[in-house]
């Protein structure tokens, strides 16, 4: 169901980070702007790791965008870092907490390359901590992904399985194609085989994808647009349920 009228509202994480020697919450403006331009209204929670804040916001939400970023801690999925993996991701507990509390909801999610990633960790999944070919990813190279089942992937991109289409690319680490995560699937993968993008099994949509589409003219708009009309669904029949 798609009501243009309907505006629902994105809840977005953020990065901390250091601003003239303040620990500061940050955000790259892109990610709301999208937000906005799609019809949707961006809201956004600070990293603060405390649960009653996180499922409060989640209450004023119809979605989720986890944005990208660092590198998460290996060590929560199990393995111990490798030189190339870069432990600088401040407060990296709160988007883990964050993430597990989302997934237990049945709004839509859209995870953006390291939210993507943090949809297969909070899942029970693995990452590629650093690619073999890891320069050919990253910088924004622009390379080829295919779209390898249907799915929200395909709906946003416009295409169908077996069908390629060219997407930007700025990350080192990718989900592992062996541990997706539990009720993962891939849905679209790299020209070198590497995972583009993997969803929720069933009609939800949880989606991540590994390139960056809020960078993008062409993409960016279908990928949120897909986004809104999801939590415009959302919106709507949780209101129903509600009786509001």
């Amino acid at each position: 169901m798609e009501d243009k009228k309907i505006r629902p509202v994105i809840l977005l994480n953020m990065a901390v980070d250091t601003v003239n020697g303040r620990e500061c919450e940050v955000l790259i403006s892109q990610y709301a702007q999208r937000v906005s331009d799609s019809g949707a209204v961006p809201m956004l929670i600070p990293s603060i790791e405390k649960r009653d804040n996180i499922e409060t916001l989640l209450d004023l939400a119809d979605g989720v965008l986890l944005i990208g970023g660092r590198d998460y801690d290996p060590r929560f999925y199990g393995e111990e870092p490798r030189p190339e993996t870069l432990l600088t991701r401040r407060r990296p507990r709160f988007d883990i907490a964050f993430g597990k509390a989302v997934l237990a909801r049945a709004m839509p999610v859209l995870g953006i390359c390291a939210g993507c990633q943090l949809l297969a960790i909070v899942s029970g999944g693995k990452l590629i901590q650093h690619l073999p070919n890891a320069p050919e990813h990253t910088g924004g190279a622009a390379h080829r992904a295919q779209v390898t089942a249907d799915g929200f992937f395909s709906q946003a991109c416009g295409t169908e399985p077996g069908n390629s289409l060219t997407v930007n690319s700025f990350h080192h680490q990718a989900v592992d194609p062996d541990a997706p995560g539990r009720g993962m699937r891939i849905t679209a993968r790299a020209f070198d085989g590497s995972v583009e993008g993997i969803e929720l099994a069933g009609e939800r949509m949880v989606l991540g994808v590994q390139f960056h589409p809020e960078r993008m003219d062409d993409l960016g708009p279908r990928v949120f647009g897909l986004l809104r009309n999801a939590a415009a669904d959302w919106k709507i029949t949780r209101g129903c349920k509600s009786g509001r």
